[in-house]
């Protein structure tokens, strides 16, 4: 390939997205892009809905087991980790959820961007709670974009602060046109709850038990699912209450990625009906793909 390019499929935890992509991957001949900052820790499986390691077998599959998870990461280190993915004859497909990774694959980033000295001298005053605290309030949706161990770092917070949305800048250029899957709210609910069930009855508090006792990076310790199975191994919470924490949470991260998605890129929209099967979304994914073609890649 002249240029790097990919198909791109988004959308909020749950949506389905994953199984979609599989199919077309392997329909396609190429290789799958994970674009989902959980995913790149290594024994982290069942809390962070990773795609079987039967279907892992029969694609390749680049941005998955990439750490530790007593390391910290960031999405430089994830843009290094799947440049492989353009070494192959064929564009492959990025599936994923979290914002971040996707704007950085499509717009890339300006290093030349300018800093307002005097005014980070005042908020390097700030304790990490006020800088917490302002981030949120002044810039949600760049503050929600953020990973855990990056809300822990007052240089992250102060930078996010000084650029006023995405903690980074963007390069001017034309969008990508991505494709996307939205599923109705109470169905997409309905989802999750199922699948936190499914994490649960597959061995949820098992895995989490056998990371408990590892020096856990923040992301990893704060994890949706797996906090809340470390609580309850730690007798702070019932089971239940454990799974109805993480619902709780996959929802409110749910809507975060759907507020990303419909401010930050330039997304066309497959409705997902209750009853629609793999095959049938991934029909609907492909007619869109076909129309709007590959889009490029900023490496």
């Amino acid at each position: 390939m002249n240029e790097a390019t990919a198909f791109f499929l988004v959308g909020p935890t749950a949506s389905g997205k994953s199984a979609v992509a599989h199919l077309l991957a392997a329909k396609r001949g190429c290789s799958i892009v994970s674009a989902d900052s959980m995913n790149v820790y290594r024994g982290m499986d069942i809390g962070t809905a990773k795609p079987p390691l039967s279907e892992r077998n029969q694609l390749v599959y680049h941005g998955i087991d990439v750490v530790e998870p007593t390391e910290a990461f960031h999405v430089a280190a994830w843009m290094k980790s799947i440049q492989s993915a353009w070494s192959e004859a064929t564009s492959p497909v990025v599936c994923g959820g979290t914002g971040l990774y996707v704007k950085c694959l499509t717009e890339g980033l300006d290093s030349s961007a300018t800093e307002d000295t005097a005014q980070r001298s005042i908020w390097e005053t700030h304790s990490l709670e006020m800088l917490q605290a302002e981030a949120e309030q002044h810039v949600p949706t760049g503050y929600a974009a953020l990973t855990a161990d990056d809300r822990q770092n007052p240089r992250r917070l102060i930078r996010l602060l000084e650029r006023g949305g995405n903690g980074v800048q963007w390069q001017e250029g034309q969008r990508v046109k991505l494709v996307g899957l939205h599923v109705e709210r109470e169905h997409l609910h309905q989802r999750i709850q199922d699948r936190v069930e499914q994490m649960y009855a597959h061995g949820l508090l098992d895995e989490a038990a056998s990371l408990h006792t590892m020096s856990l990076s923040t992301t990893a310790q704060q994890a949706i699912g797996y906090a809340e199975a470390f609580a309850c191994i730690a007798g702070h919470c019932t089971e239940a209450e454990a799974m109805e924490r993480t619902v709780i949470r996959t929802r409110q991260l749910a809507k975060r990625q759907m507020t990303w998605f419909r401010n930050q890129m330039d997304v066309e929209w497959i409705e997902v009906e209750a009853n629609a099967s793999v095959e049938c979304v991934a029909d609907a994914v492909e007619v869109a793909w076909a129309r709007i073609g590959a889009g490029e890649v900023k490496r």
